[in-house]
C-alpha cells in the first residue's frame, strides 16, 4: 500500500434535497474521473430528514482532498466530521508501534499533496528552541539535528533552568519535551541545518515558573534562537516572563504558543504565557488543536481574536524517551494536547523559514495564516488550520 494512501469519511448535510442531489452528483463525476487505482468510493449512505449522506472514500489523499474541497463549494451544503485515517501498508499492523513516526495521519492532514516531504530547505543554520522539560539527546532521530556548544571541554546542547546554578543536565523524565522535538522534526522533515536547542525550566518534580521560564528564554535569545516552542501555561505570570517574550520577539525570534488545554475561551480567561501574545502581534502565534474530524476537541483553548491558528492535535505520534536496550517501538508513542499542535506550527514555521533564511518572522507567520486552510467550525482567528502544502 502506498504512504499517501488514506480513508477519509465525512457527513454532507444540505439545507434542501435538491443541494444534497448536486453535491453528490459532484461527489460521483469527480470520483468518476479519476483511475480507479487512485480512488474508490464505498457505498454513499443518504438520509432525507435532515437532507444528509455519508461519504467514505479510499484512495491517495490529494485527489480525495481535491474531492472533498469541491463538494465543500457546493452551494448550500457543508462538510462535517471529516475523518482521516492512513491505510497500512503491506505487511504491518494499521498501527504497528515501530511505524507510526513520523505521524502520517498529521501530514496527510495539513500536506495532502506531500509537497512538504520533499523540500529539503536551503541548508542555512537554523535554531529552534524548545523551551519545556529538556530532550532526550540520545535518541537515534535526533542524531545530526541537535544544537551543540562546548562547556569545559565537552559537548552540551542546550541549558538547565530549575534553579539559579549553571546546569546542563537536560534528562527529560517528563518526557514532554522530547515528544515535542520530534514534532516538530518531522513536521519541518528533517531538514538540513535545523537544530533543535533544549532549554530545561521544569521536571517531574520541579513545576514550571515565571521566573525560570523568563531564564530560558533569555538563554535562547542570546543564543540567536530563530524560532522559540513554548508549549506550556503557567498559573501566574511575571513581568520577566513578558519581558523575556519581548526580548525575543525584539531580536526577531518567532516565538509560537500553544492556546492551552483547559477548553476555555482565551479572548476572556487568557492563559500565561498565550496572553502576552497581543502585545507583540508580529512575532507570535498562539496554536489551538484540532481533532481526528478536523473540528475542535473539548480540551482546546479557542479564541476568535487571540488564537491565530489551529493544527491537529489529538493522538500525535512522535518521539519519546526509551531505556538503551528496548524495543524499538519503545522510541515511539503518542500524546494530545495544544502542545503537540504548536510543536507542528513549530516545525511548519522552520520549514518555511529554510526555503526562505532571509525572510521576518513577521513574514513567516503571514505565510503560515495565509497558506492555511479555511474551517468554519474551528473558533479561532479566521478560522484556519494549518496547510503545508501551500508554502
Amino acid at each position: 500500500m502506498r504512504q499517501d494512501f488514506v480513508v477519509r469519511r465525512f457527513e454532507l448535510h444540505a439545507s434542501d434535497a435538491d443541494a444534497l442531489s448536486a453535491a453528490l452528483d459532484t461527489l460521483r463525476r469527480d470520483v468518476a474521473k479519476q483511475p480507479r487505482d487512485l480512488i474508490k468510493a464505498l457505498p454513499i449512505r443518504p438520509s432525507d430528514r435532515p437532507p444528509s449522506a455519508t461519504v467514505t472514500l479510499k484512495g491517495q489523499a490529494s485527489v480525495i482532498a481535491a474531492i472533498r474541497e469541491n463538494v465543500a463549494h457546493v452551494p448550500k451544503v457543508r462538510v462535517l466530521r471529516d475523518w482521516l485515517d492512513v491505510l497500512a501498508e503491506e505487511g504491518d499492523a494499521p498501527d504497528a508501534e515501530d511505524k507510526i513516526y513520523p505521524d502520517r495521519r498529521a501530514l496527510l492532514r495539513i500536506d495532502p499533496d506531500g509537497r512538504s516531504r520533499g523540500v529539503r530547505g536551503s541548508g542555512a543554520r537554523l535554531v529552534v528552541a524548545v523551551v519545556d522539560s529538556g530532550i532526550m539527546v540520545d535518541h537515534p532521530d535526533f542524531r545530526g539535528h541537535l544544537w551543540t556548544t562546548k562547556v569545559d571541554g565537552r559537548d552540551v546542547h542546550g541549558r538547565c533552568f530549575l534553579s539559579a546554578a549553571e546546569d546542563y543536565d537536560l534528562t527529560d523524565q517528563d518526557g514532554h519535551g522530547t515528544m515535542l522535538a520530534g514534532s516538530i522534526l518531522a513536521t519541518a522533515n528533517a531538514i538540513q541545518g535545523l537544530e533543535i536547542m533544549a532549554v530545561k525550566f521544569f521536571d517531574v518534580m520541579t513545576q514550571p515558573s515565571a521566573a525560570n521560564a523568563a531564564a530560558a528564554i533569555g538563554f535562547a535569545v542570546a543564543n540567536k534562537a530563530s524560532i522559540i516552542n513554548l508549549s506550556f501555561d503557567l498559573g501566574i505570570g511575571s513581568y520577566a516572563l513578558r519581558d523575556a517574550i519581548g526580548a525575543a520577539c525584539a531580536a526577531d525570534a518567532l516565538v509560537v504558543i500553544a492556546a492551552g488545554n483547559t477548553g476555555s475561551d482565551n479572548d476572556r480567561f487568557p492563559l500565561v504565557p498565550a496572553c502576552y501574545a497581543k502585545e507583540f502581534p508580529d512575532n507570535v502565534i498562539v496554536v489551538m488543536a484540532t481533532n481526528e474530524y478536523d473540528g475542535k476537541p473539548t480540551f482546546s483553548n479557542f479564541g476568535s481574536e487571540s488564537v491565530d491558528l489551529a493544527a491537529p492535535g489529538v493522538g500525535i505520534a512522535s518521539t519519546r524517551p526509551f531505556f538503551v536496550g528496548d524495543n524499538p517501538a519503545r522510541r515511539y508513542g503518542r500524546y494530545t494536547g495544544t502542545s503537540a499542535a504548536a510543536a507542528q506550527v513549530t516545525g511548519a514555521a522552520a520549514l518555511l523559514q529554510s526555503l526562505r533564511p532571509a525572510s521576518k518572522a513577521k513574514d513567516i507567520k503571514n505565510q503560515i495564516l495565509q497558506t492555511a486552510d479555511t474551517l468554519p467550525g474551528l473558533r479561532c482567528r479566521m478560522s484556519r488550520r494549518l496547510n503545508l502544502g501551500r508554502f
